[in-house]
This record gives structure tokens, sequence and C-alpha cells, in this order.
């Protein structure tokens, strides 16, 4: 039935023209009435008064009869609080805000059609303005003597719900004016996006007052499902309005959250009264009043009103409440009393609530089998140690989420051993994904426990673990670098804010073992820089593993500053990396200038977050250049902070640099030229020349070059053109065909050219995807074949003559080493020459990169190296020397009498002082000539040195060792002579160099001794045979050593060939 129906079966008016007319102006042009009708209003005792009652679109009028009318009562159809009719004839109608209610006689007595007439265009008023929704469930009560049939309304509904209408509706209510940007904000956007929650802070731009007819409208609103308040105060009749909306609203509401609004314990009271007052049962299943101090008061209000939800809750965000133990209680109870909730519940936040050990009773509830898969109790002084034995029972099967950050182990000091059901639990775990520990300061075995029981999980796959500022000791720190590597259920892994000194460079290699770990997070790391090479070389080995999985690495905020250069340089050789966040490490101009060259060498890297570092905008110019040149690099952070520094002195180049990014990363995203043809072969350039194969990277690079443009554009462009041609002609001929069966023509183009460009554009995607997969598979095949005439053996004719074209089999960085490597090995770039210009304004001094130093010195080769510029001839020199010739003519022989004549003078005698300086001077001087004397000999072969002495150093002495005898020397290093013609000869490797110690050495030998802090006698080794013979006697010898010389006649003179052929004995040897 219509209402257009019901006006013509209405009772015969005796409403005029004028009065109508007089109505119409007096309510406004503007106005749609949709139904008159005369009627009795009854007053004071029993005298009836001639009204008009006029139904309008939102409200009720009822004016007099007389021409000019007036409005004598007028009232919303959303105050009508009651409709009752108690004689056939009569109409009450109850308000809200009023205590007498309207009453009103329509048509004859004893006649019920006037009523129900009037009744019917109430029903299609209320149509209009809440579709879909009964008036029954809208009015509070409706008590009728007949029954209602369903009325359609008299227009057309818009979009969400008709929110629009209500919105205006629910405007003229409050007497508020309408926004005409909110009605369209919600037809337009939220259609779109099909957003099914009202979010306040859309409109938090608006005044209080513009809030509460759009919360009222939501009062029957069949399209939004909830509402969200979050980071929006609201005022103390805004919070009226939504407590309405939640006592009245049918269909009730779903979801309410109001996140971080300032609310207290008293506006969760009035929310808890209004939904254990609500009309219809509640069906709320979401509730979300975190980072709100509601305390336990206003929580306990709120869950009691959600106890008689029979559909029971599914999500429950209570963080950051002020709440205690006893909340929990209360919500435990509720849990446990309605069955429903073990299987509707699946998200319980309970997380910065100071709830300690009173949670006994949730532990009941999560002890049955549930469906929870997120449950968060980070810090809530919750002991972790207790809660295992309910959660292995309960939540194995479907947990997915658990956050337990922040909490203590135990409540003892001295923890205990984990219990059994610690590591069941991550063993038995079905669909475990999320897992934080960060800052528990779990004991060793707890932690050894749990990545047993990860690793023992066959069912569990890809599980994020975060152990952020968990490993407190280095204890731990072991027990996690020998566990992870077996832990294969592991995707990502958070080592943040913890301390470089616990030796994080094995941790880091032993997740390079691991393949199932693809994202490492090492931000905030703490402690001494002087710990950070080691860690930096770990990461440089992990990521050029060829084998490697880890290809996210997040490094940010460590403030590392010269000790991330090592990591940029090696950049390029990473071959699995697809995202690196290096931000907030302050590495300056010069950690630019290394990004941007491994920008230019990277294939794989796709994300990029560089801000925080002090580049300035010479860096950051560098850094776009670069991007130029990139193949891969798809989305890089704006280095926001970085840019703001030199914003206002230089925003042109600024605007100017983010176009630049803008451009570059919109190529490479996109399917065009950057991804087929050129780019292909561009990314198979630089791999090859990372995997040293330099024929093969040249050949790609010019065919890249001299690669022609793709022909796919063209060639679709002239097929949509032919099969444009072809329907043109089909549908000409079908028309002359009917236009001959007695049709009309038609006129026009029916199918125009851009239409079969757009029915065409899938099989272009499909043809440029087998286009780019073609490219690169012959390209790869090219380079292959290439590498392969590359790598056959050279014939090499004279083996002693060295080849340095030839591959060597090792990959030690050796100062020659060759340029060809074989394929697969690590490659790191050397070190710039911008290192070592320590003056450099814009490039600062860079240190010494740790990771390329160790990791060539770990690769030297076994065999010996032999030196391969040593055996050619030197060039002429054509300049006179700088420094002066020392004259060579002087005899080697100078100072012997001095030094012999020191060594028989008593110690502690005045000619022993006296002669100090002399016998230094004399020891300098016998040391400077031997070295001469040692470089002017020729050379000697071991084989004809069987005796010859070998140094040996203790903590305490000095020992000289040869095939015959061992005499031990305490402070004189005698050594014996090589040959008698060459005298010196391999001096370097027999004589130590002289020691400037003053070790207070009292004794020496056969009682002879020295002064503290003189000079320490050399021996006569280098003393040339065959200049004039020394004037030292065998007792001078026997004092200064300590023992006695076998076959010389004691006090007879002594010379340098003597001491070869007669050696020394110590004192107290066997004979």
């Amino acid at each position: 039935m219509t209402l257009k129906k019901i006006t013509k079966m209405s009772t015969k008016s005796q409403i005029s023209s004028e009065l109508s007319e007089s109505i119409s102006n007096v309510l406004g042009k503007n106005v749609k009435i949709l139904y008159k009708s005369l009627i009795r209003m009854e007053s004071r005792g029993d005298k009836v008064d001639n009204r008009v009652l006029v139904v309008t679109s939102y409200r009720i009028f009822i004016t007099t009869t007389k021409v000019p009318t007036r409005v004598d009562n007028g009232f919303h159809l959303m105050e009508i609080e009651a409709l009752e009719s108690k004689k056939a004839n009569h109409l009450s109608i109850t308000l809200i805000h009023e205590h007498k209610p309207v009453s009103i006689l329509i048509g004859e007595e004893g006649s019920s059609e006037g009523v129900m007439n009037t009744m019917y265009a109430l029903v299609a008023a209320f149509d209009d303005l809440f579709p879909n929704v009964a008036m029954e469930d809208i009015v509070s009560k409706v008590n009728l003597p007949f029954q209602l049939q369903p009325v359609t309304g008299t227009r057309k509904h818009s979009t969400c719900g008709d929110f629009s209408n209500q919105y205006a509706a629910m405007c003229d209510l409050c007497q508020t004016p309408f926004r005409a940007e909110v009605a369209w904000d919600i037809d337009t956007i939220y259609l779109a996006h099909d957003i099914r929650m009202l979010h306040l802070k859309d409109f938090d731009h608006l005044d209080q007052r513009d809030l509460i007819p759009l919360l009222i409208a939501l009062q029957h609103n069949t399209w939004f499902t909830g509402v969200c308040g979050d980071g929006v105060r609201a005022g103390g009749e805004a919070w009226e309005a939504l407590s309405r909306v939640l006592r009245c609203a049918a269909p009730p509401p779903q979801q309410l959250s109001w996140r971080a609004a300032a609310l207290r314990h008293d506006h969760a009271a009035r929310l808890g009264h209004a939904l254990a007052r609500a009309r219809c049962p509640p069906a709320m299943h979401t509730i979300d009043f975190s980072q709100n101090h509601i305390e336990d008061k206003g929580a306990i209000s709120i869950l009691t009103g959600l106890a008689n939800n029979p559909d029971g809750l599914r999500h429950i965000a209570l963080s950051q409440c002020g709440l205690t133990g006893k909340s929990v209680s209360h919500l435990a109870a509720m849990l446990n009393d309605n069955p429903a909730h073990l299987s509707t519940l699946t998200h319980l936040d309970l997380s910065n609530n100071n709830l300690k050990d009173d949670v006994h009773n949730l532990y009941n509830f999560l002890a049955q089998p549930n469906v929870l898969t997120h449950l968060n109790l980070t810090n809530t002084e919750t002991t972790l140690e207790n809660m295992w034995g309910a959660l292995l029972r309960g939540c194995a099967a479907r947990l997915g989420a658990l956050q337990l950050a922040r909490n203590p182990w135990a409540a003892a000091r001295r923890p205990r051993d984990p219990p059994p059901s610690f590591r069941q639990f991550f063993t038995a775990a079905l669909a475990l994904a999320d897992l934080d520990f960060s800052y528990c300061k779990m004991p060793p075995d707890a932690l050894k426990s749990l990545l047993l029981g990860l690793a023992c999980n066959e069912s569990a796959a890809g599980v994020k673990l975060s152990l952020a500022g968990a490993l407190g000791s280095s204890q731990a720190a072991h027990v996690l670098e020998s566990c992870v590597h077996g832990v294969r259920c592991l995707r990502e892994l958070d080592l943040s804010d913890n301390s470089m000194e616990l030796e994080l460079s094995g941790i880091v290699r032993a997740i390079g073992k691991n393949h199932s770990i693809t994202h490492l997070s090492l931000s905030k790391l703490t402690g001494k820089r002087s710990y950070a090479p080691p860690l930096i070389q770990a990461l440089v080995h992990v990521l050029q593993e060829p084998d490697t999985a880890l290809t996210s690495l997040d490094l940010s905020d460590c403030k590392l500053k010269a000790d991330l250069y090592g990591l940029l340089n090696a950049l390029g050789g990473a071959r699995r990396l697809r995202s690196l966040d290096v931000g907030g490490n302050l590495a300056g101009d010069a950690g630019a200038r290394l990004l941007a060259k491994a920008l230019q060498c990277n294939c794989t890297l796709h994300t990029l977050h560089i801000d925080r570092n002090a580049f300035s905008i010479q860096g950051l110019t560098d850094i776009a250049t670069a991007l130029r040149r990139s193949v891969s690099v798809r989305r890089v952070e704006f280095p926001g902070c970085d840019a703001a520094a030199g914003g206002r002195a230089a925003s042109e180049r600024v605007a100017a640099l983010w176009r630049d990014l803008h451009e570059r990363l919109s190529n490479n995203s996109s399917g065009g030229q950057g991804a087929c043809g050129s780019g292909r072969v561009r990314a198979v350039a630089l791999e090859r020349a990372w995997a040293g194969g330099e024929a093969a990277a040249a050949l790609a690079a010019q065919a890249a070059a001299a690669l022609p443009p793709a022909p796919l554009p063209a060639a679709l462009e002239r097929a949509a053109a032919a099969a444009h041609h072809l329907l043109h002609q089909y549908l000409q001929r079908c028309s002359e065909v009917f236009a001959a069966m007695g049709g009309s023509g038609s006129s026009g183009e029916l199918v125009t050219l851009q239409c079969v460009r757009d029915a065409l554009a899938p099989c272009s995607a499909t043809l440029q995807d087998l286009l780019n997969e073609a490219v690169e598979r012959l390209a790869i095949s090219a380079c292959e074949s290439v590498d392969g005439g590359d790598n056959e053996p050279v014939s090499i004719a004279d083996h002693d003559i060295p080849d340095l074209l030839t591959p060597i089999s090792h990959s030690g960085a050796t100062p020659l080493g060759c340029r060809r490597r074989e394929r697969g090995l690590r490659r790191v770039r050397p070190k710039s020459v911008a290192e070592q210009q320590c003056a450099s304004n814009e490039m600062l001094s860079l240190p010494p990169l740790h990771a390329e130093a160790a990791d060539a010195l770990a690769e030297l080769p076994a065999h010996t190296l032999r030196h391969l510029v040593k055996g050619r001839p030197r060039r002429v020199k054509t300049r006179a020397p700088s420094r002066p010739i020392t004259d060579q003519s002087q005899d080697i022989d100078e100072g012997l009498d001095e030094f012999w004549r020191a060594c028989r003078t008593p110690p502690g005698s005045e000619e022993a002082s006296r002669s100090l300086s002399a016998r230094t001077l004399a020891s300098r001087s016998l040391h400077s000539l031997t070295s001469l004397a040692s470089a002017t000999a020729s050379p000697a072969s071991p084989d004809q040195l069987p005796h010859s002495p070998t140094l040996r150093r203790d903590d305490t002495l000095y020992s000289v060792t040869s095939g015959e005898s061992t005499p031990v020397l305490l402070e004189c290093e005698v050594s014996r002579c090589k040959s008698s013609d060459n005298v010196g000869t391999r001096a370097a490797l027999s004589t130590p160099p002289p020691s400037r110690s003053s070790d207070n050495v009292n004794t020496m030998g056969n009682g002879s001794a020295r002064a503290a802090g003189k000079a320490r006698p050399w021996s006569v080794a280098g003393v040339n045979a065959d200049a004039a013979p020394a004037v030292c006697t065998t007792e001078g010898v026997e004092a200064c050593v300590g023992g006695s010389i076998v076959g010389i006649t004691p006090g007879a003179a002594l010379t340098s060939s003597m001491l070869r052929d007669h050696p020394l004995t110590p004192e107290g040897a066997e004979a």
C-alpha cells in the first residue's frame, strides 16, 4: 500500500484550497507535506476544537482552521514515545519530554478509518526516514486495536542506508545547521571504501554540537554497525547522545571503539547503564576503551552491561585503563558464565594494567578449549612461569599472537627451572605466528626451552619472535647463538635494544645458517662502538652468502656513524637483500657517497630507509643521481629530517630532489621499460659483474645500450586499429540487414577505438610478461655461454713465470690479487681514497673497513707466497740522494777495546761509572756497523749453517739455541759468526734489536755485574774477520757470558774465527 492510495481513501475533508495554501505558506515552500486531515482536539474539560493534522517528512504539525492559519503545536517524529488508541476514532500521542499526551479525534464516532489513515501516514513517514526498519522498533510503545499493513515510502533512498536524509532529520531535531560536507563524505568516501564504522575523527573539526545529530543518526541506520571515537574528546551532550543510541538503537550497534579519548569512570558508568537498559538485547561483539583511565569502577560497569549479550563477545581491549585484578576477576566470571564466549572470543588485550598475580580466574577460562587467537598481557606485572599449563590445555590449537613483553619471569629473585609445560606449549602450538618476549629478562634456561620448543614444532611456520632488550647476560646470548640456527619455523627475529657487548656478531653468523629467517631487526643497539666492527663484519658475511635467506635488515637508530661504512661498501654484493633500514646512524655525506655507489651496483634492493643520517643536500643529490641508474629500487623513504636542514635555504633543490626520486621510483615500480628489455639486461649485467664474469657483464651492458625499444606498444596499436575496422564493417553490415527487415538503421559508432584498446589491455599485460621472461632467459643464456668461454683453462708454457691473469683457486685479498674471481664468492668494494682524506670538509675521515680486512686475512692461502717483484731490476737513479751518505771506510772493529775493557771492569767501581756513556755509544755504533756489514755480505744457504742460532723470547729472558749447545744469556746476546770471510751474514735473523730497557740486574754470569740503567752490551757477531783482530781476552768473555771457552789458552787474545771454531760452554753444564 502506498501513501497516495491512503490519501484517496481518507475521509472527505472540508479543507479548502485557501486553507491548504495558507498551511503551505506557514510551513514553508520547501517542506514536503505527506498527509493532511481535519481533526478534533480535546482541550480543557469536554471542550473540543477543530484543527488540521499535517504530517511532513520530519515533523507533525497541528494548525488552526481559520485563514490565515497558524501552528498550534508541532513535534518531531523522533520525539514520539508512544502511540495508543482507546476508541475507534481516538489517537493518543505521547512525547518523550511531555508528561501530558496529545489526544485527538479523527473521523466520525465509532469509525476507525481516520485513525488508520493517520497511522499509515506515520508509517510512510518513518519508512522514508528509516528504510527497512519497522515502526515498532522506532516507537517504544504502539498499542492499536487493529493490525497495520506495511506501507512503502514516498521517496527513493540514497546510499549508506539513507544516512544523508537521516542526518538532515537529526539536524532538524537538534536545531543545528545541516553540514553538507558531512553528507558528502558519507555518501562518497564511506561508500567507495565500504566503511561500516562511523569515524568521528573525520569530523572532529566541527563543533561539539555538530557531533550530536551525527551520532543520533546512527540510531536506526542499517549501513553502519558501530562508531569509532578514537582520539575524540566528546562533551557531555555528545556522550549523552551516544548513550541514547546504545539504549534505543535498532538494530543495536555491534562495535564500539573509543581509544585515547580522556574518558573517566563516570563516562564508562553512563555507558554501562545505557547498555543495561537497552531496548533490544545487546549485540555488541567488539569493545575497545584502551588508553582511558576508567579504572575498575568504569570497567565493571561496562562489562555488566554486556553480560546479557547472547551471542558473546569477540574482541575485548582494555589496555592501559588503570585496571587491577578486581576487574580481571569480574571479566573472567562473565566469560565463564556465558559458554558462548568459548566459541566467539578471539582477541583479549589487558596490557599495561597492574594485574600482578590476581589472574587465576582468567587462567581458568584460558584452560578451557577456546578460539582465542590474540592474547596481550604486556606489562601487567604477571609472572610468566605460572600460565603455561592453562595455555597448553586450552589455547594451543588456535592461539596465533602471544605478547608477554615487560613481565617478570618469576616472583623469586632466583628463578627456578622452567616448567615442562613451557616447552611443551611451544612444541604443540599449531597456529603460532607472533611471539613477543621483549624486555622480559628470561633466564638462560627458559630461553633455551623456548628455542628448543620452537625447533621441535613441525606445524608452525612464519613465526615472528621479538627478543628486544631480553638478552640480559652473555649466557643468554650464548644460548641464542647455539640454538637459533635450528629453529626453522622463525621468519622474523627482533633483537633491538640489546647491547653490542654481548657478542652479537656470533648470533648474526648463527642466524645466517638459518634458512628460514628473512627479516632481522637490530635497531637501537647500545654499548661501546668498539664492538660495532665485528657486528658489521658478521652482517657483511651473512648478506653476501649466496644461499642466505635474509632479505630484510633493520639497523635504524644505532648511531654507528663511520662503522656503517663497511656495510654500505659491501651492499652491492648483497644479492638477496630486498629491504634495508639504516636511518638514524649519522653516516654523513661520506656514507651518502658510499650508498650511492652501492645503489648503482645492487640489483635486488627494493625498499630503502635513509632518514636521520645527517645527509646534506649534496649527499641527497648523490643518492638521487644514483637512483637514476638503479634497476631495482622501488621505494625510498624521503629523508625529511635531513632535507629540512637545508630546506629553507635551498627549497628549490629539495623540490627537484624529491621530483627526481619520485620519477625514478615510479619507473622501477611500473611494468614499462624498466621491467623489460634493457632494464632486464642491465640487471643481468650487474649480477654477472658481481659474480665475476667480466666479459659477460660487458656484453650485457653493451646489449642493454643497443637494444631497441619494445615493439609491443606499436604492434598492439596496429592490432587495435585492425580489430576496430573489422568490427565497424561487421556492425555496418548488420545495420543494413536489419534495415532491410524493416528496422531503423542505427546512426553513430557503436564500438569506439578506445573500447577496443581497453578490451586488449589484459592481453597487453600478458604479452609484456611473456616478453620480459623471454628477454631474461635469452640474456642469462648468452652470459652463461660467455662465462663458459672465459673459464677455459689457459695453457702456460713456462711454469716458472707467474701468470697474473690466471685465476687463483683461493679468494684471498693479496696485494696483487687477480682481477678475475670465481663465481659465487663474496665481493666487497675496495676501500675508497676518500677514507684517507681526513682534511676534507665534505668527506670526513673514514675508518678502515674492518669487515674487508678481516675477510681478506681470513682467506689467505696456506702455501708460501712468492714475491713477484723482488727479482726485477731496479730503475737507474737520476737524482742525487737527499740524505747524507754514511762513510763506510771506517774500521768496523772500532770500539771493541772499550767494549771488552768495560766487561773486565768490576761492578760498582768508579771506572765503571765513568765509562757508562762510552760503552753505550760503542754498543750503538757496533750495532749500526754490524747491520752495514750484514747488508753487504753475500747470502748463505740455510744448508750451510748447521749451527745457526735462533732467538726465542720468553716472558723474562732471551735465549739463543743451536744444534750443539743452548747457552742462556740474561743481558748479553752472543751469536756465533756464520763464516770467517763474511762476518755478519743473516744478522737480522740472529741478532735481536737493541733493548732500551732499564731493568735493574745486579748479577751476571760468574759474579760479573753492571749498574742499573746501563746499556746492554752486544755480542761480537758481525765483526769482520779480515779486519784487525780485536783486543779481547778469554777472561773478559767468560766473565761476560758466565761460561768457559774450550780449547783456547786462558788470557789469550780472541778473534772472531776463534769464537766460531770454539763453542761457549755455560757454567754448570755437563762436559
